[in-house]
């Protein structure tokens, strides 16, 4: 671990975010870490378009000594690694993610998922051999596609040739639009934007969102099946404290909420007013539900 990734941040970034920053090597990328606080590890992962900067709300309310609480970037998102579009699969976001969780020496871990995060967060700890006993599920994904799915509007979007370039790369889509995003009105400040965009500044570095995408199965032979299966296969046999946080007006992954309901039967569902982005509009819903799962305290 080093601390070069304060040489990148820039410095009213690092105001908003007043935690410890660290890279990680996860297999010749390097991955941006935040963290805070002590004791038990609970694990944040975001998605799809996101960084670490969505749990920023969360990580503010939580109290330093009930938990350490770790929020990586994905890499070729954030402050992590940008890499080629093509080099961004589920199996390679997994190992990545396994490696990250292999720096952690508990061998329990809470997890905390979101969007992609679930997939890549659980698939990654299961990888990593690490026991999660603890889980706070929202507006994810964790179930592989059934035969004669229909993909969403939006992933269908990401599979258009030379549209969905367009929309993601020149027109920053959806980044620059997470208003149509949005359930609660007024959820994001100026700077939120401005920090949401900033690692996606330059066109070289951009590709993240879109190929994140098309990592959504569009049919039963793509790729990320397989690893979709092993991590729905292994949440049936979860029996540990869950909780679901969901926002209802969610355009997305609305339908999804019922599917992640049935494999996690224990688990009590919160449902928000919130769009897809839950730790952004309803953040003292997550934090509730962290404090339940986790016994934590927050200020």
């Amino acid at each position: 671990m080093n601390n070069q990734s304060n040489n990148v941040i820039p410095e009213w970034l690092l105001r908003q975010l007043p935690y410890n920053h660290y890279t990680i090597d996860v297999g010749k990328k390097n991955m941006h870490v935040m963290e805070k606080g002590n004791g038990k590890p609970i694990v944040l992962v975001h998605g799809n378009p996101m960084w670490g900067y969505l749990y920023k709300k969360v990580l503010d309310q939580i109290d330093d000594s009930s938990a350490r609480l770790i929020v990586p970037d994905l890499i070729g998102f954030g402050f992590s690694d940008k890499v080629k579009i093509d080099e961004h699969s589920l199996e390679a976001h997994t190992e990545w993610m396994a490696n990250f969780f292999k720096t952690i020496k508990e061998d329990s871990i809470g997890l905390v998922i979101h969007d992609w995060g679930g997939m890549i967060g659980v698939a990654g700890a299961m990888r990593a051999g690490k026991k999660i006993d603890g889980l706070v599920v929202m507006n994810t994904s964790v179930t592989a596609p059934r035969d004669g799915f229909n993909p969403t509007w939006f992933h269908n979007l990401s599979q258009m040739p030379i549209i969905s370039d367009l929309l993601f790369r020149i027109f920053n889509f959806p980044q620059s639009y997470l208003s149509l995003f949005e359930g609660i009105p007024n959820s994001y400040s100026k700077e939120d934007l401005k920090s949401y965009k900033y690692p996606f500044r330059k066109f070289k570095d951009n590709v993240g969102p879109l190929a994140l995408a098309r990592m959504v199965p569009n049919n039963m032979s793509h790729p990320s099946v397989a690893i979709e299966k092993e991590v729905e296969n292994f949440l049936q046999s979860y029996k540990g404290p869950a909780e679901i946080v969901w926002g209802m007006n969610d355009s997305v992954m609305w339908k999804l909420r019922r599917r992640t309901e049935r494999l996690i039967p224990q688990a009590k569902t919160v449902k928000t007013d919130a769009g897809h982005f839950v730790q952004q509009e309803s953040p003292e819903k997550v934090i509730e539900s962290m404090k339940n799962v986790f016994k934590l305290t927050y200020k």
